[in-house]
């Protein structure tokens, strides 16, 4: 949650910035107009440059205080008061030019207040918090309410039922000026709600992307896209049994070899190591299903059974002993001792899904495959092999391949030793000659 709401913020911040800095292009612009406007009256020019120059200041030091500090909120809030200010500063300047306390106050109305005070209410949209367009349209809305209560207590100010009159003329429709009012409160809501509905669609942006982020930490790119184009279906509780590969990769006599190890040494060897490995998953489509401790676990033919995840599991496999060996000649020229491991592989159906309750799931495999290949990889260390599939990893690969028959495993409880091989060589060896297996039949 820290994070999405951290990512929320970075958005806000851009917005902010971009928002200030249309600010900016606006008091620019404003400026000379505004002195052009104001030509008869020194003083109103005067109060013009003051007013603007001031807001230009104010501006540029809330987007440097913005970058400096981050203090996004509180920026915010004070860009929508310089808005409001603005506003002020623009009306009184044109009310000035046109003769100021000598012409009546409700020839503001005249100006296109409206339209400008629409625009600092948009403006405030793209900080992607309701919070500020509400409050823009709260202020312009007092300072519509302000010349109207003041054009009222005015004699001088002239009053008229007809929109022709109002419109060519000195004198003040009230019906219209209500319905101004309305459409600017109207135009307020919009916004706001129109900002509430792109915040909401900009959170759940940020987490269908952490959520694809996740998926890239466990599949490979091929997968994942899969998974993505799946939809909510693919993160529900739930599994369904299919058949998979399941490969177990666990680094040899690590407790001892870790020994005296500091602890920042032990995590900088471990994410390389696991990197390396995970690397040579995803380059044939398998799937990370954890680490435990130093040891790998990864499966393929998952989400979806695939007819070549046998295959997939043993190049990985190799691809894993040609990284080992890159790793090691790493190590003998930085002086350090060569690190061994055990892959073992196993095959067969199992239950692949989701575990965990609606708002933690675990995507993982569960079954006798699992176990199976986990006895299988722990068999390494007895016969001193670095690679060994069982007999259901053996058939299902046709064609040359450099195996040697180990003598079978007994697994307490089960009435059949499982039958496993040593694989020797590199992956030209095992995927040469190899037929497609039949094997993408779901339970």
């Amino acid at each position: 949650m820290a994070a999405t709401t951290d990512l929320l913020r970075q958005r806000e911040f851009r917005g902010i910035r971009i928002a200030l800095i249309a600010r900016l292009i606006i008091i620019i612009v404003a400026l000379p107009i505004d002195q052009t406007l104001a030509a008869a009256s020194t003083i109103g020019r005067i109060n013009s440059l003051i007013g603007l120059s001031a807001g230009f200041v104010v501006v540029a030091l809330l987007l440097i205080a913005l970058h400096r500090t981050r203090r996004v909120l509180l920026v915010g809030l004070a860009a929508v008061a310089v808005d409001v200010a603005l506003m002020a500063t623009l009306l009184l300047g044109w009310w000035d030019s046109i003769g100021g306390t000598a012409v009546p106050t409700a020839l503001m109305f005249k100006t296109a207040m409206g339209s400008l005070m629409a625009v600092f209410i948009a403006l405030n949209a793209l900080t992607l918090r309701p919070l500020y367009p509400l409050l823009a349209t709260f202020g312009m809305a007092l300072i519509y309410l302000g010349i109207g209560v003041i054009a009222v207590g005015e004699t001088q100010t002239q009053w008229t039922n007809d929109y022709l009159t109002a419109y060519v003329g000195p004198a003040i429709s009230l019906p219209q000026l209500a319905g101004e009012f309305a459409i600017l409160l109207f135009v307020g809501a919009l916004v706001v709600s129109t900002t509430f509905i792109s915040r909401r669609l900009s959170l759940d942006g940020i987490r269908l992307a952490r959520a694809n982020a996740q998926l890239g930490r466990y599949f490979s790119p091929t997968v994942r896209d899969q998974i993505s184009g799946a939809g909510e279906d693919f993160l529900k509780p739930g599994g369904r049994v299919q058949d998979v590969a399941v490969l177990f990769c666990d680094i040899r006599d690590f407790t001892r070899l870790s020994e005296g190890w500091l602890p920042e040494e032990l995590m900088a060897f471990l994410s390389d190591y696991q990197q390396r490995m995970v690397d040579a998953v995803f380059a044939h489509d398998g799937t990370l299903d954890k680490f435990i401790g130093d040891a790998v676990m990864a499966t393929f033919g998952t989400p979806t059974a695939r007819p070549e995840a046998t295959r997939q599991a043993v190049d990985a496999a190799i691809a894993m002993r040609l990284a080992l060996a890159d790793l090691n000649r790493e190590r003998a020229a930085a002086g350090k001792p060569e690190i061994q491991h055990g892959i073992g592989i196993h095959c067969g159906p199992a239950v692949v899904g989701n575990v965990g309750t609606a708002d933690r799931l675990e995507y993982t495999v569960m079954g006798d495959t699992v176990n199976v290949a986990a006895l299988v990889a722990d068999h390494c260390k007895e016969t001193q092999e670095d690679l060994l599939i069982s007999g259901a990893v053996r058939a299902q690969l046709t064609g040359p391949l450099p195996a040697r028959e180990l003598p079978p495993i007994k697994v307490k409880g089960r009435r059949e030793a499982v039958p496993v091989f040593a694989l020797d060589g590199g992956a030209s060896d095992v995927t040469a000659g190899n037929a497609t297996p039949d094997f993408g039949r779901e339970g």
